[in-house]
């Protein structure tokens, strides 16, 4: 739901998806869930520290899977 709808029913504003490319990495931890960070491709060494999200790695699915 978008921030301006106020009811199941109300107009939705559709915004353009941004038009960038994502990488991924996971890591292995020795204690606890291994962690998935994506992040832009193009992203310099300063922006991936700010610019990322950061998930347990069994919470992802293959892309294939979902279409």
């Amino acid at each position: 739901m978008s921030a301006d709808s106020t009811a199941g029913d109300a107009a939705h504003t559709t915004v353009a998806a941004p038009d960038y490319a994502l990488d991924a990495v996971t890591v292995t931890q020795e204690r606890g869930p291994d962690r998935c960070t994506v992040y832009p491709t193009d992203a310099d060494e300063e922006t991936r520290l700010t610019t990322w999200l950061s998930l347990d790695a069994d919470a992802t699915c293959d892309l294939a899977t979902m279409r």
